[in-house]
């Protein structure tokens, strides 16, 4: 609320609505959603990424979540869970990197599969090697055991102090791709130093960039897309006091 206010006091426009298209037109854009129509000569994108969650209600997950025993980002709070009994859900590499990240915390990791298909023999060998337990999938029926999550595996039903699923993420890059913007593989849009990206006039910052998905460095992001703007807007349209 404190960073609303400050925007309000300096004069910023803030629109409750989603963003349809951006589209281009002579000097810069249209931003359309539902009931709002917006002429802008810069767009900075920062529409983030939706972890995939397991399969649970939201009344569980919501509840989980304030407990502590499901997690989504080891980066953020593996300290928090060290020395604890940790599950990390998944079936990539990705995944597996997780544990092994999640192993300078506790010594009690296990890797659970998300659905019937095995881990590739490399990756499971490399974690047995380390001291990770594996367990086989699917991966379903959760449930609160007190200050403990639960659910349902191939070895029966066993519960652990946190769950990270590592599923990984839907990125809405979708306006950044309707305008031609560069992506890489998995659909993160491409910047440069300065956040901005291969279309003149839009940048991104955040979740939706590759890079760390964390809110300090999203914020870091978009004071650089935001100087970028200023000073790419000054010298196409110099305003001199």
């Amino acid at each position: 609320m404190r960073m609303r206010s400050h925007a309000l006091k300096f004069g910023t426009r803030i629109i409750d609505g989603r963003v349809q298209e951006v589209r281009p037109r002579t000097g810069g854009f249209v931003v359309r959603g539902h009931d709002f129509s917006i002429d802008a000569r810069s767009v900075l994108i920062a529409t983030g990424v939706t972890n995939r969650r397991p399969a649970m209600d939201d009344t569980l997950h919501s509840k989980a979540l304030a407990l502590g025993c499901l997690r989504y980002c080891p980066v953020c709070d593996g300290y928090e869970v060290t020395g604890q009994d940790v599950a990390v859900i998944g079936d990539a590499v990705g995944a597996a990197k997780e544990c092994e990240f999640l192993r300078s915390y506790t010594h009690q990791v296990t890797f659970i599969l998300a659905g019937r298909e095995g881990l590739a023999e490399s990756s499971a060998l490399h974690l047995k090697k380390i001291g990770v337990r594996l367990i086989g999938g699917p991966a379903e029926q959760f449930q609160l055991d007190g200050k403990r999550l639960s659910l349902s595996t191939a070895a029966g039903r066993i519960s652990f102090d946190a769950i990270y699923p590592a599923l990984g993420s839907i990125i809405h890059s979708d306006l950044a791709t309707a305008l031609g913007a560069d992506v890489t593989e998995e659909g993160c849009v491409k910047v440069d130093m300065h956040q901005r990206t291969s279309i003149r006039g839009v940048y991104a910052a955040g979740d939706v960039v590759i890079g760390l998905d964390q809110i300090s460095h999203a914020m870091g992001e978009a004071g650089l897309a935001a100087t970028a703007i200023r000073n790419d807007l000054d010298s196409s349209y110099p305003r001199f006091r």
